[in-house]
């Protein structure tokens, strides 16, 4: 352009002999226009040098959203449980992604609205007759129950987000609570207060539901730290009798704080440990992985699950503005940190403690943690 003008929609228009409003779809990728018309333009602005305008674009994404409230546009908040309802009784962290999500969606312009993949009658077919009729383009999956149950959708009608881990097909943007860097944290915690016998029960299917995060960040924790006496961690099969598996290892090895996870299962090993008169904190501590209740008594980290359900939310509504759909080339991950709950669960923080918590050089194993690390 003369003078180095900007190249605007426009010009575009112009070029191509259509209306500045079919370009702006055609750039939008926006599925009511032919394949063909879309990619002449496309490839036309790209010869042309057109670059958005940052500005117009945040002004045009805000306007679409508050078409969103008279237009009635709606996000899918998609569940797959035994029954409707379950995944509010599971977790309150579930529940907390379902509110943060909804005031997320309604303050960019949108609502937010449960539909349960296992409602009587429910198939594929009427699931998508059902979105294509009510003209949703935007699915927030939540979390699955154990074992997870399968979705089976024609992705590429729609741009979809995935919270938590239990979907891995297909492959997804996601976003999820960190389950190495809560780790991570727990365990640093713990040693902060003098903690050196750190142990580590974990069901083994939810460890797998986090892709063995849980546990890689335990062991290379105590590779780090050199333990003299690392205490193996515990996983419990879901067929087992877990209560006699926990007391075994806890004769055997003796922790002086045991880290785990989840809403329910802490509290099934503070009951065992106190069968074998363990008193909790002050024979062995207890820390929590995740899920922990800011106003409870547990120790552990707290998972910003309203924060995840906002963050998801601007995930896909950057993805329904673009005209993303369908499972993406590059699937992104977005890690969210949790924080800190003091709670009662172990013993309180001294600072003398801190001094040193180093028991070897950092990165060299002991001759026992060997034997077991292999």
């Amino acid at each position: 352009m003369p003078g180095g003008d900007r190249i605007t929609l426009k010009d575009i228009a112009r070029a191509a002999g259509l209306s500045k409003s079919a370009v702006s779809m055609a750039l939008r990728n926006h599925p009511d226009l032919a394949p063909a018309t879309r990619e002449r333009v496309c490839r036309l602005a790209e010869e042309m040098g057109y670059r958005p305008d940052p500005a117009l674009s945040a002004l045009s994404s805000y306007r679409h959203g508050k078409r969103g409230v008279a237009g009635g546009e709606t996000l899918a908040w998609v569940t797959n449980w035994r029954t409707s309802e379950e995944w509010r009784r599971t977790s309150p962290v579930y529940r907390g992604y379902f509110v943060g999500a909804c005031r997320r969606a309604e303050r960019l312009g949108y609502r937010l609205e449960h539909f349960w993949m296992g409602e009587p009658g429910m198939t594929r077919e009427r699931f998508e007759q059902i979105l294509h009729s009510r003209g949703i383009r935007g699915l927030l999956l939540a979390p699955l129950p154990l074992p997870p149950v399968p979705f089976d959708l024609t992705w590429s009608r729609y741009a979809a987000v995935t919270i938590g881990t239990s979907i891995s097909r297909p492959p997804l943007h996601r976003v999820t609570f960190s389950p190495y860097g809560s780790t991570n944290l727990v365990l640093e915690s713990l040693r902060r207060r003098g903690y050196r016998r750190i142990g580590c029960v974990l069901p083994v299917e939810a460890n797998e539901r986090t892709e063995h995060a849980w546990l890689a960040a335990f062991l290379l924790f105590q590779f780090r730290h050199a333990e003299d006496y690392p205490v193996p961690p515990l996983l419990l099969q879901p067929d087992e009798n877990r209560r006699s598996r926990f007391c075994g290892w806890l004769d055997a090895h003796r922790p002086d704080a045991v880290v785990t996870v989840g809403a329910r299962f802490p509290m099934m090993v503070r009951e065992w440990g106190l069968g074998n008169g363990i008193r909790v904190p002050d024979d062995c501590g207890i820390a929590v992985i995740s899920n922990v209740p800011l106003d409870g008594d547990l120790s552990g980290i707290h998972e910003p699950s309203e924060d995840m359900g906002e963050t998801a939310v601007d995930v896909l509504t950057g993805m329904l503005y673009r005209n993303d759909l369908g499972p993406p080339r590059l699937p992104r991950r977005t890690l969210l940190e949790g924080t800190w709950v003091e709670g009662g669960t172990v013993r309180a923080l001294d600072r003398r403690s801190e001094r040193d918590t180093a028991t070897g050089p950092a990165g060299v194993r002991s001759e026992h943690q060997s034997e077991w690390l292999g």
